[in-house]
């Protein structure tokens, strides 16, 4: 992966480029857009780009989830593109981590975002060393809108 990247649509670049860089480049996209906090404008110009379809179901649904997900929890817009079909569900479910012991956990937990497409996360799946957490838990940054 060359640099990091600036957008969601960098970010699914990358994944059809080289699969296995998927993950690293999203925790790379998530550090900047951390770094844009509080600045809306910026935050939002990182998720609003479409990105292309990977083809991979899971890959294509995570990203929509992401931009989503990170769009309703920072006060955002959510960008339509989001809603495309190949962004939004997948066919069975994924749990992420996938562990049996987990999924009754994992179902309760996951944010809207991520459980309106068949995925079954953590309840912070965005969450990285430069989270700004000064911004607390999601209810709270919603009462703070």
């Amino acid at each position: 992966m060359s640099g990091r990247p600036d957008s969601l649509a960098r970010v699914a670049e990358i994944a059809t480029a080289d699969r296995g860089d998927f993950a690293d480049a999203l925790d790379a996209f998530l550090d900047a857009f951390y770094l844009d906090h509080p600045d809306r404008a910026g935050m939002q110009a990182r998720i609003d780009q479409a990105p292309e379809p990977v083809g991979d179901g899971f890959v294509d649904a995570w990203i929509g989830a992401a931009g989503e997900h990170l769009a309703r929890r920072w006060g955002l817009d959510v960008p339509a593109w989001t809603r495309r079909p190949h962004h939004f569900r997948l066919g069975l479910p994924r749990f992420v981590p996938d562990a049996r012991s987990l999924r009754a956990l994992l179902r309760s937990q996951s944010p809207a975002a991520f459980r309106s497409r068949n995925l079954f996360t953590v309840s912070e799946p965005m969450r990285r060393a430069r989270f700004p957490h000064e911004a607390g838990t999601p209810a709270r940054a919603a009462r703070a809108r």
